[in-house]
């Protein structure tokens, strides 16, 4: 059975757009999510390998201490300007030359409103699909 959709989630999937250090964040576009979906596939295959996820980095970092910072740096900053460029609609040469902090900001909220943004997406699609088949 699908989540019942709220009123909020429809708003915020239909109004996801935020300003951050002077760039704009929106959803992406079909387009861009098939360009980063090789760049996400890459730094997950890098993490795998390190055996770094999202979930266990806190636990890792507090095992381990700035060393799996290091590797997750290292997995992360080869695909980040591209990641950036696409997301952001600019250049990669201008993403290259931002300063880490702001570059790790944008990229992690870039990460974080498209991963919502699809979450509410697809359950608005199965809410759908569901009122269909009743």
């Amino acid at each position: 059975m699908t989540e019942q959709i709220t009123d909020s989630q429809v708003l915020t999937s239909l109004l996801a757009e935020e300003n951050l250090n002077g760039y704009t964040i929106k959803p992406w576009t079909i387009k861009q999510l098939l360009q980063v979906m090789p760049i996400l596939d890459r730094l997950a295959e890098e993490l795998g390998k390190k055996e770094i996820s999202f979930e266990s980095l806190d636990r890792l970092v507090e095992e381990h201490g700035v060393s799996v910072l290091k590797d997750l740096l290292q997995a992360a900053m080869p695909q980040l300007p591209d990641f950036l460029a696409i997301s952001l609609k600019k250049e990669k040469a201008e993403m290259e030359e931002l300063d880490l902090g702001q570059a790790l900001q944008i990229g992690v909220k870039v990460l974080a409103l498209n991963v919502e943004h699809l979450k509410n997406a697809f359950n608005l699609v199965l809410g759908e699909a569901g009122t269909l088949t009743r």
